[in-house]
């Protein structure tokens, strides 16, 4: 619910910014990492993951890619 009143609290994923992009935010709930994009009012989760595994390999599987 905070993040639908304040999307822009989260960072931008290091993973991410590595290959430029800066659409994406995260927030962590640990051990949990949520990747989210802003887009007008609405704020989508992208992936929810175990932040303890291989990120890169995942957000590049699934938001490269997509």
């Amino acid at each position: 619910m905070s993040l639908s009143e304040n999307p822009d609290r989260g960072a931008f994923p290091e993973e991410l910014l590595a290959v430029g992009l800066r659409e994406y935010r995260e927030m962590y709930f640990k051990p949990y990492r949520i990747i989210y994009r802003v887009i007008t009012d609405n704020v989508y989760v992208m992936v929810v993951a175990d932040g303890r595994h291989d990120m890169q390999t995942l957000l590049e599987r699934r938001l490269l890619k997509a």
